[in-house]
């Protein structure tokens, strides 16, 4: 009888452990689930935006009922303010995005995060004055009434999101290849966004320094056409319900997180900048024709174009990363591609390389191929 007590507890102790072992496992999947958020933050500065660069948007009805409710303040101290720093490249849309995601919510002016750790440490007195003046904004023209309003739009855009994730392996695929662990990763629809251009669609990869890691996001547009349904002249459909844009955006914006922070380092500038040469008049305007027009642009989206094709191909989806592939280097020009895929096998098959940034110095040196004759000859035949 003793023993069998004795076996008994054993069987207790190990079938416990086991437990508690899978509810470790799952707290670290939980953890891991990309999050889907709306932020008035977000939706504030869409708004701004589309006064500071109008434009007309007839499949994206939260652009146009925004254009509408907000026209009369069209000229408030926040939007002259965002004209400014915008137009004078104080700052880029994109980071001032990042910068709203370090606050706590409109109309509050408090910093969730600080930003002594950020790229903006040095910045912060321009800072101050703006959010203060958004925040003014967010009062004045009543942002919180306009984002009640139209709730039912917003949640709407949210769960197509929601029902169109990436696999539950996602999260997983992106460390294990660029071999580095990331907090929280969270997609903001954004159905204000405005869109234009080649694309017809927008996304955003901003990312936040805080004191247990960094919070990375993707801002997203919507990226189909909206129309009010003929019968019950409601909205069933808010444009979210993609499932290939949304995992493509996914290993873009995401992926910037992991590409841009390390480009940034001080040594991998210096680094990088050893090639400036090779961005040539003839590669600057195809690539300021996609809004990169420096340097270190069009390097990183390289590299983020890279992920995107060998995350594709590792997870499966040869098909999809062909297609990658084809869009990316032909039809988009960016002509570094093949040579970086080629010489990222490498990288894939040894472990001995314990971050994607050990292998960078290898990957860039394979720019050592190009010169200013390769990549006008490339360009043109791409073009014709």
């Amino acid at each position: 009888m003793r023993f069998n007590i004795y076996l008994l507890g054993i069987i207790v102790l190990l079938f416990g452990c086991k437990s508690e072992n899978r509810n470790h496992e799952k707290e670290e999947i939980v953890e891991k689930q990309i999050q889907v958020d709306l932020n008035p933050n977000i939706h504030t500065s869409h708004i701004i935006e589309m006064f500071v660069w109008p434009g007309e948007y007839p499949t994206r009805p939260m652009c146009v009922a925004a254009q509408m409710y907000f026209e009369p303040f069209k000229n408030h101290p926040a939007i002259k303010l965002s004209d400014s720093l915008l137009q004078n490249e104080i700052f880029y849309f994109d980071e001032l995005t990042e910068i709203l995601l370090y606050l706590d919510d409109f109309p509050s002016t408090d910093f969730k995060y600080s930003l002594d750790n950020s790229p903006y440490s040095n910045r912060k007195g321009i800072i101050n004055e703006w959010i203060k003046k958004l925040s003014e904004f967010y009062i004045d023209a009543n942002v919180e009434s306009f984002l009640n309003e139209n709730k039912a739009f917003y949640n709407g855009a949210r769960q197509e999101v929601l029902n169109n994730l990436p696999p539950e392996d996602f999260v997983n695929q992106m460390e294990e290849y660029y071999r580095e662990k990331k907090i929280r990763y969270t997609i903001i629809p954004a159905p204000e966004m405005p869109t234009g251009g080649a694309y017809g669609y927008r996304g955003i990869g901003p990312y936040v320094h805080t004191p247990d890691g960094m919070l990375i996001y993707q801002v997203i547009s919507a990226s189909l056409p909206v129309e009010k349904d003929s019968i019950s002249n409601k909205y069933e459909y808010f444009g979210f319900d993609n499932e290939k844009f949304i995992l493509r955006n996914s290993y873009h914006e995401f992926g910037h997180a992991f590409v841009n922070t390390i480009l940034d380092r001080n040594e991998n500038k210096i680094l990088l900048n050893r090639y400036e040469n090779l961005f040539t008049p003839e590669l600057q305007n195809v690539m300021e024709a996609q809004n990169y027009d420096n340097w270190f642009d069009c390097i990183a989206e390289h590299l983020v174009r890279l992920g995107e094709i060998r995350l594709a191909e590792r997870s499966g989806n040869e098909k999809w990363a062909k297609e990658l592939r084809k869009y990316h280097t032909k039809e988009l020009n960016f002509i570094f591609l093949p040579q970086f895929e080629a010489k990222i096998k490498e990288y894939e098959q040894n472990a001995s390389f314990k971050s994607f940034e050990k292998f960078l110095p290898i990957l860039l040196k394979e720019l050592d191929y190009f010169d200013s004759e390769k990549i006008k000859n490339l360009i043109h035949k791409s073009i014709s």
